[in-house]
């Protein structure tokens, strides 16, 4: 075999090793340091904040990354008290509503199954089944589809008993992992730029080149395309909020922000709320209220699909189409996660491009070196 294919061939195998090595260094390691990742994480938005207190205030570094930790801390628990107390007065208020109502609404399910409407759908149903099909067929079909629904049901609450056990069972561990954030962020700040300066030269000049590039470019792609999906869901929410308050809906508050992170959701978003809820407002005979959430809905489609575009090219310089295909396969992959793994993924890939990793890795390949020389980047 010719010798340069197989130095080819040894090289691709090494870079396959590394990266799987890589990845599954990363799987089971990053579960184990996430408070530090998140202090890093606290310490780098945090940073001018602590620079401005540590320059304007001339405050010894301690002090400045002390007093910003204990302003974020301060403004984000307000923040969380604020919507917690406001969502719990409203669900306090629609538990009472449900149980006001709920004997009524048992007798309005109970009327609209007896009613003659729904005995004249059977009726042609059976009619139909009996000239075309075997007979029982609709009576077998009600039944088993009444067993379906009442397992389906059973499975969405004992999912919900699960889903409560296992975060109550898991704030311990929340509550230790955020505390050694918190510190992990105060000795990371202090030490801001010792770190950085211990952390270049462990590095070579070529490695350092490569790696500001990536960092420049996955700053602006990660935490624009957080921004840009807060940007979003805040459309969202503040729409259908104002739109419930003029719809005079009881609990906007709440119902806005569930449906505004309900958005979040690919393919379904707000239709996965507002479309069940105005086929049942239609089955009650509201009709107006049927076309106010109706009007709602598409004026929220619209006001989504128009801002979209925009606020992702702009935050994170991805086509939206490329974006929607790394949620969705991210969403196949990993489930729920896989709506931020995906496009992370995404962006870490584009990312790399960027920067020439791929290029470099190439290159080492089919040449035996890593980089391109600095005079050409």
């Amino acid at each position: 075999m010719d010798r340069p294919l197989v130095g080819k061939l040894i090289r691709g195998l090494w870079v396959s090793i590394i990266i799987m090595i890589s990845l599954i260094t990363i799987y089971f390691v990053v579960p184990l340091i996430y408070p530090f990742l998140i202090g890093w994480v606290l310490a780098y938005l945090l940073n001018p904040l602590v620079n401005w207190l540590e320059r304007k205030g001339n405050m010894h570094r301690w002090l400045a990354v002390s007093l910003g930790i204990l302003i974020f801390i301060s403004a984000l628990a307000g923040l969380i008290t604020l919507v917690v107390f406001r969502i719990i007065n409203e669900i306090q208020r629609l538990a009472i509503f449900i149980n006001n109502n709920y004997d009524q609404w048992l007798s309005d399910i109970t009327s609209l199954v007896s009613s003659d409407m729904m005995h004249r759908w059977v009726e042609q149903i059976s009619t139909f089944y009996e000239q075309f099909g075997d007979e029982g067929t609709v009576d077998t079909g009600i039944t088993s589809a009444g067993s379906k629904l009442a397992e389906a049901v059973t499975n969405i609450l004992q999912q919900i008993a699960t889903y409560m056990v296992t975060f109550i069972t898991a704030l311990p561990n929340v509550a230790v992992g955020l505390i050694i954030a918190f510190i992990a962020t105060f000795f990371i700040s202090k030490d801001w730029f010792k770190i950085r300066r211990w952390s270049a030269n462990l590095l070579p000049d070529q490695v350092k080149v490569s790696i500001g590039a990536i960092w420049i470019d996955l700053r602006k792609a990660l935490f624009g395309f957080l921004k840009a999906q807060f940007i979003l869901i805040s459309i969202t929410a503040c729409f259908v909020i104002i739109g419930l308050f003029l719809l005079r809906v009881d609990y906007a508050v709440s119902i806005g922000l569930l449906i505004g992170l309900v958005d979040l959701m690919p393919y379904l978003g707000t239709g996965a709320v507002f479309i069940p809820w105005i086929i049942v407002i239609l089955i009650k005979g509201n009709y107006g209220f049927a076309i106010g959430l109706s009007v709602l809905y598409g004026v929220i489609l619209i006001a989504r699909q128009l801002a979209e575009p925009k606020v992702l090219s702009s935050s994170i310089g991805l086509n939206p189409l490329v974006t929607l295909i790394g949620v969705f396969v991210g969403l196949k992959l990993f489930g729920v996660l896989g709506l931020i793994i995906g496009p992370i993924a995404l962006v870490l890939g584009f990312a790399f491009h960027r920067a020439d990793v791929f290029r470099d890795i190439r290159r080492y390949i089919a040449h035996g070196h890593y980089f391109q020389k600095l005079d050409d980047h």
